[in-house]
């Protein structure tokens, strides 16, 4: 099997061959190509191919100019790639035009590889900045040719969807994390060992627009940060290296020169390999790195690290990898010199605690980066089982977050490589007329892809039993489907209330469907309460909360981002802005809670399903100081919120699980919700403080006991980190296709 490898490699830049390494591993262990099959397009092909054994040949041919560059390019490896079985274009932060070549260049390989009949697949690669027109127009359609689109962290994934990339889009983790971890070894050295790596930050050397005003602030503020952090710590050394050689060095140098403690420092002159500096990195006790890959090299050694985000994608990493307060931005840096001395004295009050965390995200990312070789032998299977899923509720246009939990878990189900085609509604508005074009829409279409689809699925998923688990049964009936249904509470408690014929049919359903899954206990023992249905095949499985989403952040970082004031208590509401959710309590439990703290806001983020409700709620909201209305909003932004507010606040009538609460749970909220529904199953434990319904004194209590009592908040805090960890949605995905009974190939992830 030929393979062939573009990327920004044999160009001195240790972190793209730490890259490209991975890649090679990868190959290896899961497609079990050899080296002598793999082609890498490089800068330096003849030290390139020494290096790792493979086959290489140029990446481009430099001519006069870049259109004779390209053209005589492509007139000398299309006969190359034209031989290829699959051409890989990544890893690294190829997917940008900030440097002027890139988009050109990797978008001429994706349109070769096409007129050449070799698939293309875009591998790990990091989005941005994407500046241009011309830009935007070619990566878009670099990513639409491509047979499969994976990143490596979400805020590319969301650059891409935002410039219009249609096709479906994974998040892996960077291949660079499959570098093999160094022996360990004996060190010589005493007291704290500091490595630090630079970039030449708007450096004519290195920069395509220079500003020296901006350089200067830079490595100003790298010395001011670096002499704070020696002088709490007289027995520390900071010790220089350069993952891009020699450029690193010199500014490396140009810091170390400003620095009054310059003789405790330094210098790694030697141009050292990814492999030397994943050793290096491996006898340091902290990296404070700058460049990307010097921070994943150290995560590969089990090393801490602080970050320079000299580059969104260095904050970008940093929260993805949920530490993002061990994060400074460039152009802070000066601004702040105590960062670095802050930063290591927050890890060092609990350092076993410490290096634990920073193991489990090396671990956790590595198992990332093997998704991706997953996904290339899922897409390229030929026998590849596909699933339907069915929904009442789908986000579009009109509602971002109208069923954004069953989006999110079919993402999920794509990322573990699932072929999975979507038939839902998605349109959340409301009225008789609208009620029978969308729901007879939805049915139209549904038998349609009966007719012409519906051979090809394994199994069919229906979220929420009627009407959609009926659609679910007509592929069962008529085709011999699997069927999988998910109870999300209302079809339960509310619609198969609504009339004996709805009650009837969501029996029938229940009693075919092959598996059932419902999101909480008590919804569990309802439903057997109300039919008589076989338990046996009930699994309680909620939708599970996306860590990579909803994690730690700093709280301060996060208020100063949303200009919110530092010394506020912020109470924070997330969902729907409707009766059924409480929100006349908690207005009036504000009230409450304001008597006794000044310092109080409330904040209701959500979209309104009820003009005349909606209306009224403003109105109550204007004549309260401190109460906001915010619309609903991306999953990062109220990831954002969750992490600058003190308590979140669920104060529903019903509740069939409470997926938000588990999602501020995992950003350190703490949270009080309502004795109903799931709620009483997953706030229990003291996982968070359960009120009585209908109680806005009670609601008050509890929400007072959280501000004022900081044992019971760290309590909380502490137990509800505990159940998200238990409830990550990338543990429970597997239970879930466990139901499908997929074959084993049809199965891989």
């Amino acid at each position: 099997m030929a393979i062939g490898i573009v990327g920004n490699y044999g160009n001195n830049n240790q972190g793209d061959e730490a890259i490209l390494e991975g890649i090679l591993l990868q190959l290896e262990a899961t497609h079990h190509v050899s080296r002598d099959e793999m082609i890498v397009f490089s800068n330096q092909p003849e030290q390139t191919a020494a290096k790792y054994g493979v086959q290489s040949v140029k990446l481009y041919y430099k001519n006069k100019s870049s259109l004779t560059t390209m053209l005589g390019t492509m007139r000398k490896n299309r006969s190359i790639i034209r031989k290829l079985d699959l051409l890989l274009i990544g890893g690294g932060g190829i997917f940008m035009d900030l440097y002027g070549r890139e988009a050109f260049l990797f978008g001429m390989y994706g349109w070769l590889a096409k007129l050449s009949g070799t698939p293309v697949v875009l591998y790990g690669v990091g989005a941005g900045p994407i500046l241009t027109k011309i830009g935007k127009t070619i990566l878009r359609s670099l990513a639409h040719l491509a047979k499969l689109v994976t990143v490596r962290d979400p805020k590319s994934k969301k650059l891409l969807e935002s410039i219009g990339v249609k096709s479906a889009i994974h998040v892996i983790g960077d291949p660079a994390f499959q570098v093999r971890q160094p022996a360990e070894t004996e060190r010589n050295t005493n007291g704290l060992q500091i490595g630090v790596t630079a970039v030449p930050y708007h450096h004519r050397s290195y920069w395509p627009e220079e500003d020296m005003a901006k350089y200067d602030d830079y490595i100003t503020g790298m010395a001011r940060n670096l002499d704070t952090l020696l002088a709490e710590h007289p027995d520390a050394t900071v010790n220089f290296f350069a993952t891009k050689y020699p450029q690193d060095l010199q500014v490396a140098e140009a810091i170390r020169d400003k620095m009054a403690y310059s003789g405790r420092s330094t210098m790694q002159e030697k141009s050292m390999n990814h492999q030397e500096i994943t050793q290096y990195a491996s006898e340091q006790d902290l990296v404070i790195g700058t460049r990307l890959h010097s921070l994943i090299l150290a995560l590969v050694s089990h090393i801490p690290v602080i970050a320079v985000s000299y580059h969104h994608k260095v904050q970008d990493f940093m929260d993805m990898v949920g530490c993002g307060e061990y994060t400074v931005p460039i152009s802070n840096l000066n601004a702040d010199d105590a960062f670095f001395a802050q930063a290591y004295r927050s890890m060092n009050r609990d350092w076993p605690a410490t290096l634990d965390r920073f193991q489990a995200v090396a671990t956790n990312m590595k198992q990332m980066s093997d998704r991706g070789m997953g996904l290339i032998r899922q897409t390229f299977e030929n026998n590849k089982e596909k699933l339907l899923v069915l929904s009442n509720m789908y986000p579009s246009g009109r509602s971002k977050t109208f069923g954004i939990f069953v989006k999110n878990q079919v993402e999920l189900l794509r990322s573990k490589g699932l072929d999975v085609d979507v038939l839902a509604i998605d349109d959340p508005r409301k009225g008789k007329l609208l009620l029978v074009k969308k729901y007879g829409s939805f049915l139209l279409q549904s038998m349609l892809n009966l007719l012409t689809q519906g051979k090809h699925y394994h199994t069919v998923h229906a979220h929420y039993i009627f009407p959609t688990g009926l659609v679910g049964l007509l592929y069962k009936k008529l085709l011999g489907k699997r069927l999988v249904v998910t109870s999300h509470g209302g079809d339960i408690d509310q619609m198969s209330k609504k009339s004996e014929r709805v009650q009837s049919w969501t029996k029938k359903i229940l009693e075919e469907a092959d598996e059932i899954i419902v999101v909480g206990e008590r919804l569990r023992a309802e439903m057997l309460a109300a039919f008589s249905i076989d338990a046996g095949k009930i699994s309680v499985i909620n939708m599970g909360v996306n860590r990579s989403v909803f994690h730690e952040q700093d709280k301060m970082d996060a208020r100063q981002r949303l200009d919110l004031p530092a010394d506020e208590k912020v109470l924070l509401f997330v969902g729907n802005l409707i009766r059924a959710k409480g929100l006349d309590d908690l207005v009036d439990a504000y009230d409450i809670v304001r008597d006794r703290h000044d310092d109080v806001s409330l904040h209701l983020i959500g979209e309104a399903k009820d003009a005349s409700y909606f209306a009224n709620l403003k109105q109550q909201a204007k004549k309260r100081a401190g109460i906001h209305i915010h619309d609903a909003m991306p999953q990062e932004q109220v990831a954002d919120w969750m992490a600058a507010a003190d308590v979140f606040v669920l104060p529903s009538h019903i509740e069939g699980f409470g997926l938000v609460a588990l999602e501020a749970m995992a950003c350190r909220l703490p949270v009080v919700g309502t004795d109903v529904g799931g709620l009483s199953y997953l706030l229990a434990n003291d996982a968070g403080m359960l009120a009585a319904p209908h109680d806005s004194d009670d609601l008050a209590a509890k929400i007072d006991d959280v501000l004022a009592d900081e044992r019971t908040r760290s309590r909380l805090i502490a137990n509800g980190l505990e159940k998200a960890a238990a409830n990550d949605q990338e543990k429970l995905i597997q239970d879930v296709i466990a139901l499908y009974g997929l074959s084993k190939e049809g199965s891989r992830s």
